[in-house]
């Protein structure tokens, strides 16, 4: 379901990409310092922010996912140390002798 989700929302994303592509075909005069000056697409002009933006949000993502799979894999670790104790304790609570106290 949620790859047809994903599926559906890039699709969307492209049909609106490429109706403001054809809506604005129109070139734009980009002027950078020392007088340089180009002329690309509104659409160029649009979209690599976008996608600048996009990319450095899945960078910091990253961050965040990477540190959270970390703390996972060490609270199993831990999880697998105390169960390990737990049963060390209950073997050895079985193999003591019972006291008949009379």
């Amino acid at each position: 379901m949620k790859k047809v989700l994903s599926i559906i929302l890039f699709l969307v994303f492209a049909l609106f990409a490429l109706t403001l592509n054809l809506k604005n075909p129109d070139a734009v005069t980009l002027r950078y310092y020392f007088d340089i000056e180009r002329e690309v697409d509104l659409f160029v002009v649009l979209l690599v922010p976008f996608v600048v933006g996009m990319l450095l949000g899945i960078l910091l993502m990253s961050f965040s996912v990477v540190r959270t799979k970390m703390q996972v894999g060490k609270t199993k670790r831990e999880l697998a140390k105390v169960e390990k104790e737990v049963q060390n304790l209950r073997a050895a609570a079985i193999a003591e002798p019972v006291k008949d106290e009379v």
